[in-house]
């Protein structure tokens, strides 16, 4: 059984933050992964890091009808796809893939992060782009894009796809080598990663072609999955058109409370979503799940002040 390196001893190659490699050698999904192409890489354990890199199209990237353009863009690139497959994320899988980063997340993104992430199964793609100085993954990294779409730019994914808002953004990507394989170890068994690395690390030759899966996957996910909307001012609008056809409480006041926290939200007066989700309760207006995700990650404030995050999140840095 091959032996993780200590904390001191994590290769450069694997990421350029000695806080990242110090904590990533006492993490045991990293440390299960390394060990894992350890066993079968041979030599080509840092040319396989180098060269590939992983990017999961999120729940929103399907309902929102966005996997095919994500995959087109990704090829257009000049990045090859070669595995991809399906996975199924559930709340232990949002803090185990954003481990180092939600301690200094709003308890509002927890809950919607929660909510979203979970609402349906995701695309996961592992991707190669050799022949390049830097790292795949860091290529990849930045060619995404910023997580807030105010922040993208011509070029990169999330702008010219097109995303939704700071946690609506359609892909997570791993930042460095170190993520790579982190997050592989997240989002797969043993197994599954074992024989990527027995495919793809453990010997020379051509990679593996993995789009026509890749497509005929976002296809059977689309198929499975009903479309959404996720604009804020449509969702808006549907929760204020049933409103109006409501009776009042007893007060007489709370659907005229409802309609007019909309108009304030529509206006940017307010953000108090989850009042609206409050007196569209007491009301009896139905909420369906993908509005409250609408709602909840439109409007919140995803920090928590003078927190920092236990490692730098690149999404916001770029």
């Amino acid at each position: 059984m091959a032996t993780t390196p200590g904390a001191q001893e994590i290769p450069a190659f694997l990421s350029t933050l000695p806080r990242k490699r110090s904590l990533y050698a006492v993490d045991t999904y990293f440390r299960e992964s390394f060990e894992d192409l350890v066993a079968v890489g041979g030599g080509r354990i840092e040319e396989f890091c180098h060269d590939h890199a992983l990017l999961l199209l999120k729940p929103d990237a399907v309902v929102s009808r966005r996997l095919g353009p994500v995959l087109r863009w990704v090829l257009a690139y000049g990045f090859s796809i070669v595995w991809a497959a399906t996975v199924t994320i559930d709340r232990h899988g949002v803090r185990a893939l954003w481990q180092y980063g939600l301690n200094a997340a709003s308890r509002d993104r927890r809950d919607a992060a929660d909510l979203y992430v979970t609402a349906c199964e995701c695309l996961l793609l592992l991707l190669a782009l050799p022949g390049r100085p830097e790292p795949a993954s860091l290529v990849l990294s930045a060619a995404k894009g910023p997580a807030d779409p105010v922040r993208c730019r011509p070029g990169q994914l999330r702008y010219d796809v097109g995303s939704f808002n700071y946690q609506l953004n359609l892909v997570h990507a791993a930042d460095e080598p170190a993520d790579l394989l982190r997050e592989l170890a997240v989002l797969c068994t043993h197994e599954t990663r074992a024989g990527l690395f027995r495919r793809l690390g453990g010997s020379a030759g051509p990679a593996p072609d993995g789009r026509s899966e890749a497509f005929a996957l976002a296809d059977r996910l689309e198929a499975a999955t009903p479309e959404v909307d996720l604009e804020l001012d449509r969702t808006l609008g549907e929760l204020e058109e049933v409103a109006r056809t409501r009776r009042p409480d007893a007060s007489g006041r709370a659907t005229g409370e409802l309609v007019s926290l909309i108009a304030r939200i529509r206006a940017r007066c307010s953000t108090d979503w989850r009042t609206v989700l409050r007196l569209a309760e007491s009301t009896g207006v139905p909420v369906s799940r993908w509005q409250r995700i609408v709602l909840a990650t439109h409007l919140l404030d995803p920090y928590v002040p003078g927190a920092t995050s236990l490692l730098p999140d690149t999404s916001t840095a770029r």
